[in-house]
């Protein structure tokens, strides 16, 4: 699908195509999504650039993501983007700027492309020229990848509670850690993919700022791409902090799974001790000897029944004396 942009002082708004179905040359702006191959050459013949197939922008190679061809820059960078549909993946997404024109090719939509438009289409937006557009589109996407890992932390929080704050009696809340391991393997899964997708975003600021038209790099348009930089680097710090609250978590809860199985075994071995003398005594007397002087004694029975009860009490004493009860 591709559709095109007119800049006005108005904002953005979505240009009408010629008679023939081509763009109009007045637009500034071609987003591209899943493009099929007429709308590849169009999109070709209004830049005077070749457009880069997905797999090109899938590659990793610096040279391959962030170059200068026909007269035109291509910058490539990963989103991370499904994560509202809890499946979180990274998206290639190539802006090529050719003097005053740009275009953005990606293969799904994503949220912060949406904010960014209902943006731009008011007039107070400032997008009144392609260096704005491109800007505005980058901090739109920074903006997203912020609400992302405010999301993160405020998860990471409540996973945080689960684990380690008690009801009054004592006891841990109801929900299980095996269920909250998967729960904190999904928030590292999703920092680590911000972290990719920041660092991304970081080469894609530092090459446009020495690579694109100097349109692009002069003035205010100069002094937001260094703002932007320093959100990014912000966000990779906050990044890097939820990733080691993440890492603790997940090791926390390891040791408190170790602990509780530890209290298991504890219960049943201290158990073990407990019946064991009494088991011992009832085999000794359960013997059916002929010559067993206890046999014959009166108390004999009340005897091994009070040997009984002293052997699993004494052991009981004894553990909660030490402390292991």
């Amino acid at each position: 699908m591709l559709t095109a942009y007119d800049v006005t002082e108005k904002g953005l708004e979505a240009s009408r195509p010629g008679e023939d179905g081509a763009i109009a040359p007045t637009a500034t702006w071609l987003d591209l999504m899943r493009p099929t191959q007429a709308e590849d050459h169009a999109a070709e013949a209004f830049l005077g650039a070749s457009i880069p197939t997905r797999e090109e922008s899938q590659e990793i190679e610096f040279s391959s993501r962030f170059y200068s061809e026909e007269n035109a820059v291509f910058v490539t960078a990963s989103l991370l983007v499904g994560v509202d549909r809890g499946e979180p993946k990274l998206m290639p997404f190539t802006i090529v700027v050719a003097g005053d024109r740009l275009a953005t090719i990606r293969d799904e939509d994503f949220r912060a492309h949406s904010q960014f438009l209902s943006r731009a289409a008011k007039p107070t937006s400032g997008c009144t020229s392609a260096p704005a557009v491109f800007l505005g589109l980058i901090e739109a996407i920074v903006d997203r990848t912020a609400d992302m890992l405010e999301r993160i932390g405020s998860v990471v929080d409540r996973i945080n509670a689960d684990i380690f704050i008690r009801d009054h009696g004592g006891r841990r809340r109801d929900r299980q850690l095996s269920s909250l391991i998967a729960d904190i393997g999904a928030q590292g899964d999703i920092a680590a993919k911000a972290r990719e997708s920041l660092a991304s975003l970081e080469r894609l600021v530092q090459y446009a700022a020495v690579a694109l038209p100097p349109s692009f790099a002069k003035g205010a348009h100069r002094a937001r791409m260094k703002l932007i930089g320093r959100d990014i680097r912000s966000l990779e710090d906050q990044v890097t902090f939820l990733s080691n609250k993440i890492d603790f978590l997940l090791n926390a809860s390891l040791g408190l799974i170790s602990v509780e199985q530890n209290e298991v075994i504890r219960v049943l071995t201290v158990a073990a001790m407990v019946f064991f003398p009494p088991t011992l005594i009832g085999t000794v007397y359960g013997m059916n000897f002929e010559r067993m002087p206890e046999l014959d004694w009166p108390f004999g029975y009340p005897l091994a029944l009070l040997l009984m009860v002293a052997s699993a009490i004494l052991p009981l004493i004894y553990f909660r004396r030490r402390g292991w009860l």
